[in-house]
């Protein structure tokens, strides 16, 4: 068995790093390590989740349902994060739900990626 301290970081493909910085960094409030036409690396504030972009033309093949991946807020902010979504013409996957935890919508990314909002009720997170 490996024992980890948790994760360092999720390496996404993208066809432009830099557009994908712009989205996370001004919609989730991730600091922007670094970015180029060929990179992009960006860290959530007050954790050391890191994000990371690679240039490709690669095709994404993402749905709530199978490859997504997300974002934890604190339940107070959920209302405010889905009317910056619908303020910015984001694209929803699906409207807000509820699960015996906490309220979800999930998102779409300028590359197609299914990006889950989670509001987490048990005091774990």
């Amino acid at each position: 068995m490996i024992t980890t301290r948790g994760m360092t970081h999720i390496a996404l493909p993208v066809k432009d790093p830099q557009e994908s910085a712009r989205f996370y960094s001004s919609l989730f409030n991730l600091e922007v390590l670094s970015c180029s036409a060929g990179t992009a690396f960006l860290k959530t504030v007050g954790s050391g989740d890191l994000l990371a972009f690679g240039r490709s033309d690669m095709r994404v093949a993402s749905s709530r349902d199978s490859m997504h991946f997300g974002f934890v807020i604190d339940p107070e902010q959920f209302d405010a994060a889905v009317r910056t979504i619908e303020e910015r013409s984001i694209n929803k996957i699906s409207e807000p739900g509820r699960r015996n935890i906490g309220r979800y919508i999930f998102i779409e990314d300028p590359d197609g990626y299914a990006v889950e909002i989670f509001e987490n009720l048990e005091s774990a997170w």
